[in-house]
């Protein structure tokens, strides 16, 4: 595996941890964790969407052709930002902005259209994409296909966002009270705070 340090994987689905790639303390999305597009090819490796063949070609191509890179890389973070707000809308029970459920289907039509099915069934791409022809933008590809199996899994239910941050888990326990993306990172620092407050009252 890619060593990816930037973030935990926390969501439980590729497609979760995909949008998990933004974030910080808050609700609001202000630290970047696909800085560059190895930063996403990294990622799209920890989290098995990529080969290490396909990962270390990327990284040469990226290299060797970085306006391409760059805009595969704008590509994909605007393909994250409209995943995000359509699931948030989901786990929220709210109506999605059209132009972001227009993005996710468009995005998952668009990989769905340049993927072949795979007869070999013991293989672990149900869908074939040819990395010679896409390049960076096999990153993207991807990560819409896994996005198109979450929504169409029964998963898709037990999508959940953290009380404290933007992001989003699968929490498949009986109760589904998860609050946490993680309790060693908001979950501290929610306990921090309220025993900051209650000694200062």
């Amino acid at each position: 595996m890619a060593a990816w340090t930037a973030a935990p994987l926390l969501g439980g689905h590729p497609a979760l941890d995909f949008v998990n790639t933004v974030g910080g303390r808050t609700k609001d999305r202000t630290v970047e964790y696909l800085r560059e597009f190895a930063d996403a090819a990294d990622w799209a490796h920890a989290v098995e969407l990529l080969e290490e063949d396909e990962h270390g070609y990327l990284l040469n191509r990226a290299e060797a052709a970085p306006a391409e890179a760059e805009a595969a890389l704008v590509e994909l973070r605007e393909q994250r930002e409209a995943l995000h707000e359509f699931l948030l809308a989901g786990v929220e029970h709210t109506v999605c902005e059209p132009s972001a459920r227009d993005r996710v289907k468009a995005d998952i039509l668009t990989a769905q259209h340049q993927a072949n099915p795979s007869e070999r069934f013991h293989t672990r791409r149900s869908w074939q994409l040819d990395v010679g022809s896409l390049g960076p933008r096999l990153v993207a590809r991807r990560a819409a296909l896994a996005s198109a199996e979450l929504l169409l899994s029964e998963s898709r239910s037990l999508v959940s966002t953290c009380a404290r941050c933007s992001w989003l888990f699968l929490d498949p326990s009986p109760s589904r009270r998860r609050r946490w993306c993680s309790m060693a990172v908001c979950g501290n620092r929610a306990k921090a705070e309220r025993h900051q407050r209650n000694q200062q009252s």
